[in-house]
């Protein structure tokens, strides 16, 4: 099964085997909705991971095999999350293991956006939206039971 999710501003897409799915949740409306201190109380996270989560179960419910598949993640702020991970630009595809994607999250979360701006490898746009980001993919991997993901450009 092939499946490949792609975080945009305002929506996410989720194709599974050529089926086309869009979830009405992005990063930027998680940063702009969810995400409103600096840095983000713990509920703000807690409410955009299971925000995300909802509506990976739609996509569970409609295509239960999508449950640890192979996913590849595509978007600025999962390359960002990478970034982070190597300290630097990564080589694409780029292997994030659950482990890791979790600790980038738990490392960045307790962070004032001005901090998470001197992280190496993290890309000045990126600074506002990467918790979210992060939020996103930690709460993909958790619904579909993923130990690691694929970073695609």
């Amino acid at each position: 099964m092939s499946v490949s999710v792609t975080f945009g501003p305002y929506e996410t897409t989720v194709v599974v085997d050529g089926q086309l799915m869009t979830l009405p949740v992005g990063v930027q409306a998680l940063t702009e909705r969810q995400l409103l201190a600096d840095p983000p109380r713990p509920e703000e996270l807690t409410n955009a991971i299971g925000f995300v989560f909802d509506h990976f179960d739609d996509v569970v419910r409609e295509l239960p095999a999508v449950v640890g598949a192979a996913v590849e993640i595509a978007g600025a702020e999962t390359r960002a999350i990478a970034a982070v991970e190597v300290g630097g630009i990564p080589a694409l595809p780029f292997v994030l293991s659950r482990a890791a994607a979790e600790d980038v999250f738990r490392t960045l979360a307790t962070e004032t956006r001005q901090q998470r701006a001197h992280n190496p490898g993290l890309d000045q746009s990126s600074v506002a939206t990467i918790v979210a980001g992060c939020c996103a993919v930690v709460a993909v991997m958790r619904r579909l039971h993923l130990d690691e993901v694929t970073v695609v450009p």
